[in-house]
């Protein structure tokens, strides 16, 4: 799990301060390149996410911790394509819907961290 929350945690945890930095001015292209730019290493990232994640089988007893991490990187997934959306088209909708999505990742992602710990003790 260590890996993959790592990398998780490069795509979830500087997120907000993309978005505040985008806010300043979301036309500006130096901006938004940058975030882009963010996007684009998030993107590759959650790639290796899911290669690691696919590359184990998953351990009898552990089902649900397993099926409760394909949540996270799904949703993680998913507001990485509503985000690249909205830089094509400036549509708030992607925006607010790629935001709420990461911030239900990170929920997701503090409640897997606690049960591995729970798992291994």
């Amino acid at each position: 799990m260590a890996p993959i929350d790592r990398l998780l945690g490069q795509v979830i945890n500087p997120f907000p301060a993309e978005l505040r930095a985008l806010a300043a001015d979301p036309y500006d292209d130096e901006l938004m390149e940058h975030f882009c730019a963010f996007l684009q290493s998030s993107q590759s990232r959650l790639a290796r996410v899911e290669t690691l994640y696919r590359s184990h089988a998953c351990p009898a007893g552990l089902e649900a911790f397993s099926l409760d991490l394909y949540h996270c990187l799904s949703l993680v997934k998913d507001a990485l394509t509503d985000l690249e959306r909205y830089t094509l088209g400036y549509v708030d909708s992607y925006l607010r819907d790629g935001r709420e999505l990461l911030r239900k990742a990170q929920a997701r992602r503090r409640q897997l961290q606690s049960e591995s710990r729970q798992l291994r003790r």
